[in-house]
């Protein structure tokens, strides 16, 4: 019992830190499709709980001590693709991107561009189900035993 707990707790903490390597060490352990789904989805929303939280427990410390003053702002080549992605997306597109980025950037991110904290959970939850669906329905739709891998 107490191995199981284990495995679960490590599923959820990966989940909630990098999604897809939660997914991945879920089906390493061989845990059925539906706990897959209840415990990757689980540990990415409480990752973004987590995150979203901090971050905005972050931003009122650096606002106590450090008043923020207004000064232009450059877009490096680099960051404008982002700022493309942002501004066409919003949102979606960063729920839709931090399962394959990282959970803790992609709620910040959002965190950024969205007030709304409820709406991003509700997004990163729709988002995180629909990868985890799409997941082990491409497993079982072609007969993929990615449990070999780990083996």
């Amino acid at each position: 019992m107490g191995e199981w707990l284990v495995k679960i707790c490590w599923v959820v903490v990966l989940s909630a830190i990098k999604f897809l390597g939660g997914f991945l060490l879920a089906l390493g352990y061989g845990f059925n499709p539906l706990f897959t789904f209840v415990c990757t989805v689980g540990g990415g929303m409480l990752g973004v709980i987590f995150y979203l939280y901090l971050w905005q427990f972050i931003l009122n410390l650096k606002n106590k001590f450090f008043p923020s003053k207004p000064k232009p702002f450059k877009f490096k080549k680099s960051s404008r693709l982002m700022v493309k992605i942002i501004r066409k997306y919003e949102v979606y597109g960063i729920a839709l991107l931090s399962p394959i980025i990282s959970i803790p950037l992609g709620t910040i991110l959002a965190a950024a561009i969205e007030e709304n904290k409820w709406r991003i959970k509700i997004i990163m939850l729709g988002s995180f189900s629909l990868w985890v669906s799409v997941l082990i329905g491409l497993q079982i739709l072609f007969g993929i035993d990615l449990n070999s891998l780990f083996k």
